[in-house]
């Protein structure tokens, strides 16, 4: 049975793919990693919590991301749905696919 649309979790998980696409082109080298690229990737993923934020009317944010070697580690997602409540990926996915109801 073929549905039609996507979820908000599985678009927040693809947008990340497509960020850590974007990252594997930018020479990352740890702590020697230049302003430039540490600035290219906060836009990087600024861009794309903004293009997940106009097409599913959610924010999402990454507070603990950081360079770790030779990549970027996103973490958790932190995400606002449109009341103004933060939640989780997995308290999303709770909300999304319906079973019992969400309580933080």
């Amino acid at each position: 049975m073929a549905r039609n649309f996507m979820y908000v979790y599985e678009r927040i998980y693809k947008e990340q793919n497509a960020m850590q696409a974007e990252f594997r082109k930018i020479p990352i080298r740890g702590k020697k990693t230049t302003p430039a690229d540490i600035k290219r990737v906060r836009s990087i993923i600024s861009y794309s919590n903004y293009l997940v934020a106009q097409e599913c009317s959610v924010i999402v944010s990454y507070p603990k991301v950081h360079i770790e070697g030779k990549e970027v580690v996103l973490g958790e997602p932190l995400i606002m749905l449109p009341n103004c409540r933060l939640i989780s990926m997995e308290g999303l996915k709770k909300i999304e696919l319906g079973g019992k109801r969400y309580k933080k």
